[in-house]
């Protein structure tokens, strides 16, 4: 069944390319490019359930596909957006592939230069934390003051959950709390390190008492944090934005 919706939108997608290139005006051609959009985005859905090499081999033949510059130029974009705003963890590996595979060569562009420095930037800030890579090393500092080599070492056999936060952010505090929540109440051999993007340690303080102080359960959490930001972890992590969670 996937096979066959497979190729029935493919054919679709092949004639409205088509007639794009044969009208030669695919910017001004709003009807045929909505219907081109329809169509990729039912072709994304139906790709949803491969694995990611797969993806980005469908998507490098999508774009390969179109007989025109312009046309090769919008499914690009599709897709690429189409990517970084899913809500399916690990799919931002494609939105990464299509930067360094397409738009940085300049073999497809971006409406404007200031969406392919995005594009860049996000590619820079993500490619480190990719699902599937080998968590990135940060050499940090605890709350008590001691120098921690998080994932530095080889495992002791329990899961990992890191956490990124900020003391003022909103979705962080409902985040802190749900997380402590399933931590206590449910066994899991877990060790959670929280790590706090901030400097202000009297804030910070008040935060671990209040939110992230567990009393019971299986699982422990280690507070982190590196004020002087010598650990790059917002480029290693993709911490542009709170809460991060890995």
């Amino acid at each position: 069944f996937y096979m066959l919706k497979k190729i029935v939108i493919l054919i679709t997608f092949l004639l409205c390319t088509l007639v794009c290139g044969a009208e030669g005006r695919v910017q001004k051609d709003t009807a045929v490019l909505n219907a081109l959009s329809a169509k990729l985005h039912e072709y994304f859905e139906a790709l949803k359930y491969e694995n990611i090499e797969v993806q980005k081999a469908e998507c490098d033949f999508l774009i390969e596909a179109a007989n025109s510059q312009d046309v090769r130029d919008f499914i690009a974009q599709t897709i690429y957006y189409h990517y970084i705003d899913s809500r399916i963890m690990g799919v931002e590996a494609v939105a990464v592939h299509l930067t360094d595979n397409w738009f940085v060569p300049e073999k497809v562009s971006f409406k404007d230069d200031s969406e392919l420095f995005a594009a860049k930037i996000f590619a820079e800030f993500n490619r480190l934390s990719l699902v599937g890579n080998i968590a990135p090393e940060l050499n940090v500092e605890t709350f008590d003051g001691d120098r921690h080599n998080l994932f530095g070492e080889s495992g002791n056999g329990r899961f990992k959950v890191l956490y990124f936060y900020d003391t003022d952010c909103v979705n962080c505090r409902l985040e802190s709390i749900m997380l402590r929540n399933i931590l206590e109440t449910e066994d899991f051999p877990v060790d959670l390190y929280a790590f706090y993007v901030g400097d202000d340690r009297e804030s910070w303080s008040a935060y671990i008492a209040e939110k992230l102080t567990l009393e019971r359960g299986n699982a422990s959490v280690v507070h982190l944090w590196d004020p002087s930001v010598d650990s790059d972890f917002q480029r290693k992590y993709g911490v542009l934005q709170t809460p991060r969670l890995f």
